[in-house]
């Protein structure tokens, strides 16, 4: 695993036979970039209603369902790190974050890190409180990824606290898809966070995720409530995008950490709606 952090022309497109999550048109777009150059990467923010653990494990796993299919992609983590409980430091380690190359601290080919093939990490932690400080400044980082070398197709951050000034740092059209589960406490957090997203969102509907409880007709009785107060408190639409299974660790043993245990089909489940809606 190549773990260089400088920037590189172009890498290899995967081979034919690789598995993918549902494809975004590829020859299309790679036919603009051969006559206009490299193309503008769509940003998503995927905003988790889970544990701080559980968010960040999602934000991985669909940066790697993406660039198995074969895309470039941009991971960035904002999941505080004094809020994780099992995870004890960033899934790639860094030193410095995109909150210091929004203040001009620092050079953003000083804070993207390569992990793997098609993948680049960086930390974000810090962009809230360059925002709060009234330090943000310049250009956004699509701006600054189409003066690089790096062809991006899509930048995803992974946050379980989204704060719609700092979305603007991204991108002035990041994409939303929201994660939460079927209990109380995951719902109010996921209302607090379409009430912060709604802000920019300009009405377009944001689809939501719903994870673990007893079956899918509890996830949808819980995604239909969330709708409910989502229209008539902020006059924001949801969509449903689904529901996946979810199990605790400590179902199997394994107190450590009370941990989620999270299903591959979720991160293919976010990697395909992402290339639909960047396709569309």
């Amino acid at each position: 695993m190549s773990t260089d952090s400088g920037p590189v022309l172009t890498d290899a497109p995967p081979p034919a036979s690789a598995a993918a999550p549902r494809s975004i048109g590829r020859t299309q777009a790679d036919g603009l970039r051969a006559m206009f150059g490299h193309g503008v990467p769509v940003v998503f923010c995927v905003a988790s209603a889970l544990t701080p653990d559980a968010t960040v494990t999602i934000g991985l796993g669909t940066a790697h369902a993406l660039r198995r299919g074969g895309h470039l992609t941009l991971l960035i983590d904002e999941v505080p790190l004094f809020e994780r409980q099992a995870l004890k430091g960033f899934s790639f380690p860094v030193r410095y974050d995109m909150g210091q190359v929004f203040s001009g601290a620092i050079a953003l080919n000083r804070t993207l890190r390569k992990v793997a093939e098609n993948l680049w990490f960086a930390a974000g932690v810090k962009v809230r409180g360059t925002v709060d400080s009234k330090r943000a400044r310049g250009p956004s980082l699509v701006e600054m990824l189409q003066r690089t070398e790096l062809d991006f197709e899509f930048v995803v951050v992974s946050t379980c606290e989204p704060f719609g000034t700092s979305m603007s740092c991204y991108s002035d059209s990041v994409r939303h898809i929201v994660v939460a589960a079927p209990d109380d406490a995951s719902l109010t957090r996921a209302l607090s966070h379409v009430r912060e997203l709604s802000v920019s969102s300009g009405g377009e509907v944001v689809p939501v995720l719903m994870v673990g409880g007893t079956d899918a007709e509890a996830g949808r009785a819980a995604f239909d409530r969330l709708a409910r107060a989502s229209q008539q408190l902020l006059e924001q639409p949801l969509e449903w995008l689904g529901w996946v299974r979810s199990a605790s660790a400590s179902a199997f043993g394994d107190d450590s950490d009370g941990g989620t245990l999270l299903p591959v089909s979720l991160y293919r489940m976010l990697a395909g709606r992402m290339a639909a809606r960047a396709g569309a």
